[in-house]
């Protein structure tokens, strides 16, 4: 049974999952894409901007919602770590392109425990990352770095992969 829900959780994070976010926002999010988002001009201000959104929990089995436009999350004041990464992303890249935001994203056993940050350089070299409201500066060198910060011991992780945010198209993917 372990290898099936193993190979499912794989293919979702590869495939399934983005598919259904871009389907997702043609169809029900289309009118979020003109409402303003703030401006920001430093990671404190985005903090405090991702600090007046509420986290909610996934979906069934926490793992069919889909990744929301920025726009939404920041509309509703409401969203899953995805959403918290997403509208991290947008707010860095609009301050200042040059960090690189991406959507890193760890599907572990329990499944309940994935999770998405926006991890983004800096400019002393590496990455730092937004874990939903939180800023992390820790000194992680590479996207794995990352992905190993927000793996618990308790959990094992299946696969995970780095995201374009705006785009969702894949950077990089590993089975474990």
């Amino acid at each position: 049974m372990s290898s099936i829900i193993d190979w499912f959780l794989t293919w979702w994070l590869r495939s399934g999952r983005y598919g259904w976010s871009k389907m997702h926002r043609r169809l029900f999010e289309r009118r979020y894409l003109t409402t303003a988002l703030p401006v920001a001009s430093s990671f404190q201000e985005i903090e405090a901007y991702l600090k007046q959104v509420k986290w909610t929990m996934d979906g069934p089995l926490h793992l069919f919602d889909c990744i929301s436009h920025p726009q939404v999350t920041w509309v509703k004041k409401k969203d899953d770590c995805d959403g918290f990464a997403s509208l991290a992303a947008e707010l860095l890249r609009r301050w200042n392109p040059n960090h690189n935001p991406v959507l890193v994203t760890a599907l572990v056993r329990p499944v309940q425990k994935s999770h998405t940050v926006c991890a983004f350089s800096i400019a002393q070299g590496g990455l730092w990352f937004f874990d939903n409201a939180s800023l992390r500066s820790e000194d992680c060198e590479t996207c794995e770095d990352v992905v190993a910060r927000i793996v618990q011991e308790t959990q094992r992780l299946v696969c995970w992969d780095v995201r374009n945010p705006v785009t969702l198209e894949m950077i990089e993917f590993h089975k474990s």
